[in-house]
């Protein structure tokens, strides 16, 4: 079975592309977000605040082993817009039909009001992968957000291991949109393999490599 070497992505025109290279890519999205924040009308604590949150996220992408990192900050009359989505090549602890184990996980209730449910869904260019989503706090460097969040499990063909895309988005009160729209751009997904002609593809579309 051929292995694929990279990825598509497909996001929305006004997401862009964070460069998770090192520190300096922190700093250059935590500038970015906090200059839209005061053109937005927000207040200096208020920009710090949510320049902070992609600063985290953005960190915690580049420790983790992401390979790829998309995101947006919109500011909108009634508040701001957050939502990234990090891609990262994941080798599972068990070996097996990881799919089939994701699936026959519990989905605990918590009294805290965060929850989970597991299922599974179909990407067009590559069939049947694992999903769990929900309202999750998130940890990074210590500091713990509310989120919602949904994590799409694809099988890496001709590999023990998986693609892991991870939507996360602060902004509860729109929590089902939200989820929406990460399915949205997680049904974009292709594989790109070795001697491919380059993809006739639009200039929203994002791309990544899945090997070393």
């Amino acid at each position: 079975m051929a292995v694929p070497i990279g990825f598509e992505l497909r996001t929305p025109q006004d997401w862009v592309d964070f460069s998770i290279a090192d520190e300096a890519s922190e700093n250059r999205v935590a500038d970015e977000v906090w200059t839209r924040a005061r053109e937005g009308g927000f207040t200096e604590e208020q920009a710090g605040q949510y320049a902070e949150q992609l600063r985290r996220s953005v960190r915690h992408a580049r420790t983790a082993g992401a390979v790829h990192a998309a995101g947006t900050f919109q500011v909108y009359e009634d508040g701001a817009l957050i939502a990234t989505v990090l891609v990262s090549v994941v080798t599972p602890p068990a070996t097996g039909d990881i799919i089939g184990a994701l699936t026959a996980v519990a989905q605990p209730a918590h009294t805290d009001g965060t929850w989970r449910r597991v299922s599974t869904t179909q990407i067009p260019a590559i069939g049947t992968v694992g999903r769990v989503h929900g309202i999750q706090n998130v940890t990074q460097d210590g500091a713990t957000m509310r989120c919602a969040v949904m994590h799409t499990v694809v099988p890496l063909p001709g590999t023990v291991n998986v693609l892991l895309v991870t939507g996360s988005s602060p902004n509860l009160a729109e929590a089902e949109e939200i989820f929406e729209l990460f399915a949205t751009i997680t049904a974009t997904l292709t594989f790109t393999y070795q001697g491919e002609a380059a993809a006739s593809t639009p200039p929203a579309a994002s791309s990544g490599e899945v090997g070393g």
